[in-house]
């Protein structure tokens, strides 16, 4: 069944420029949980409540005056009304989302959501705990929880990534591992859509597991839009940095991921970018 019906649910969209204050205002008073986002005609990201507690109240940021542009996430999931209930299934999964806006000729008409699959009963509770469980991190059932492989598998997965978080946070001389985590997943984001989607699995493949999950569903024909300048934009906007300081947490970032992936696999990502952003991805001797 297609997901059609779904174009017809609350949706409230915003602008970039509209306000915090807006925003949770526009929560509250239509009891959702998430706004699209768009800018001439084109969603650009989603806000949801959790964005707005983490990243404007958990930084004490003015509500009045902090946009939604600096806390909401960019380039989201999206699907289309023709699309089915399997692929949102398959989108929640992979990008560990629960709130996915419907888009026809680039515009929104409509957002389906976890509630609504879970309401619906579109799909065995199985599959739909499942997307849950990926989301809460270890999850599942207490007998999972308990079994010492998984842990230590866990524990392995999650010492990797800190490693990575840590190495960016001190070589972008960042406060927090936070805004390293925050860095990294900008720069990864965006350097997955520039890629073909067969790099794109190939590169994420490489990276820690605890990342795969974020940028899987992201993969699709190369955004050649996608430049250095980009990404440099979008740091500045969500670390709340200057140009020039931005461009030295996408160097940190980039030399980072080049030190952690194969050098057959860095060249072929190199090979995919344009030269001013390729030469921030290699190796320093």
């Amino acid at each position: 069944m297609a997901l059609r019906w779904y174009t017809r649910t609350r949706l409230v969209v915003l602008n970039p420029n509209s306000s915090v204050l807006e925003a949770a205002r526009a929560l509250e008073q239509n009891r959702i949980g998430a706004i699209a986002v768009q800018h001439e005609g084109r969603i650009v990201g989603i806000v949801t409540d959790r964005d707005l507690a983490v990243r404007a109240l958990g930084r004490a940021l003015d509500p009045k005056a902090t946009k939604i542009a600096e806390v909401m996430t960019p380039a989201p999931a999206t699907l289309s009304p023709r699309d089915s209930y399997a692929d949102t299934i398959r989108v929640m999964q992979t990008r560990n989302v629960r709130r996915i806006p419907l888009v026809e000729d680039q515009r929104v008409v409509g957002m389906v959501t976890l509630d609504d699959l879970l309401l619906d009963e579109v799909a065995p509770l199985e599959e739909l705990a499942a997307i849950v469980q990926a989301q809460i991190g270890e999850g599942g059932p207490a007998d999972s929880e308990r079994s010492p492989v998984r842990r230590r598998s866990l524990a392995r997965a999650e010492a990797t990534l800190a490693r990575l978080i840590n190495k960016v946070r001190d070589d972008a001389r960042l406060e927090n591992r936070a805004d390293a985590r925050t860095a990294i997943d900008v720069v990864l984001g965006l350097l997955v859509r520039r890629l073909t989607a067969a790099e794109a699995k190939h590169l994420i493949a490489e990276l820690p597991s605890l990342l795969q999950a974020s940028l899987h569903g992201w993969e699709a024909s190369p955004d050649k839009s996608i430049t250095e300048d980009v990404i440099v934009t979008e740091l500045a906007t969500r670390l709340h940095l200057g140009p020039g300081r931005a461009l030295e947490v996408l160097t940190a970032v980039a030399g980072t991921v080049a030190q952690a992936i194969s050098p057959g696999q860095l060249e072929d990502v190199r090979g995919q970018l344009p030269p001013q952003l390729a030469t921030l991805f290699s190796v320093a001797p």
